[in-house]
C-alpha cells in the first residue's frame, strides 16, 4: 500500500481484523483502537501463515511462535511484541485514516467509513438520511462547543451559522437542559 488512499480502499475490502495474541490486555486495547471492525481474538500459540492467506493480520510475536509456511495474497500483516504492536497498528491507522483538512479530504473518509453501514442495511430510525443527518448535525455542534470551552459566539462563527440558529439547534438537539 503506497498511500492512505489506497490503504484506506484496500482496508474497505476486508470485514475483520484478526489479531493473534495471547494477552487479552493487549487485544483489548488494540481493538479500543476502533476504525476497522470488528476485531478478532485468536487465542494460539503459534500463527500458521499457510492457513491464512489474505486479510488484515496483527502478531504478537512476544506470546506467539511463527510459521510462516505459506505466503500472505493480498492484505496486511503487522508484526510487533506487545505494546510495540499497539504502537504500529495505532500509528497505521493514524496514518491512514488522517483526512487532509479539504472538501474532497473529507468526503473520501466520509464515503470510506459510511459505505460499510450502508452494506450492513440496518434499520435507522427515521431512514439512514436523517438519521446521519441528525448525527452530523450533533457531533458538530458539540466538539465545537468543547473546542471553544462553551462559547457560543465562537461557536456559531466556527459553524457558519447565527447565535440563534445555534441556540435552536442545540434546544432540538437538547445539548443543553432547559
Amino acid at each position: 500500500m503506497t498511500d492512505s488512499s489506497s490503504a484506506r480502499d484496500s482496508l474497505s475490502n476486508f470485514q475483520v481484523v484478526r489479531v493473534y495474541t495471547l494477552s487479552e490486555e493487549l487485544f483489548k486495547n488494540v481493538s479500543e483502537l476502533g476504525r476497522v471492525a470488528p476485531y478478532q481474538f485468536h487465542w494460539k500459540t503459534v500463527m500458521e501463515m499457510g492457513a491464512v492467506s489474505k486479510g488484515l493480520i496483527l502478531v504478537d510475536t512476544g506470546t506467539m511462535e511463527i510459521d510462516i509456511a505459506g505466503e500472505m495474497k493480498e492484505g496486511l500483516l503487522l508484526f510487533g511484541k506487545g505494546e510495540d504492536l499497539l504502537r504500529r497498528w495505532k500509528d497505521f491507522l493514524d496514518q491512514t485514516f488522517s483526512v487532509e483538512c479539504s472538501p474532497e479530504g473529507f468526503e473520501e473518509f466520509l464515503r470510506w467509513r459510511i459505505r460499510p453501514v450502508l452494506e450492513r442495511s440496518c434499520e435507522w430510525p427515521g431512514g439512514v438520511f436523517n438519521f446521519f443527518q441528525e448525527i452530523l448535525s450533533s457531533v458538530l455542534i458539540s466538539e465545537a462547543l468543547l473546542l471553544t470551552g462553551g462559547n457560543r459566539q465562537k461557536t456559531a462563527q466556527i459553524l457558519g451559522i447565527s447565535r440563534n440558529t445555534l441556540r435552536n439547534r442545540m434546544q432540538d438537539k437538547e445539548v443543553i437542559k432547559k
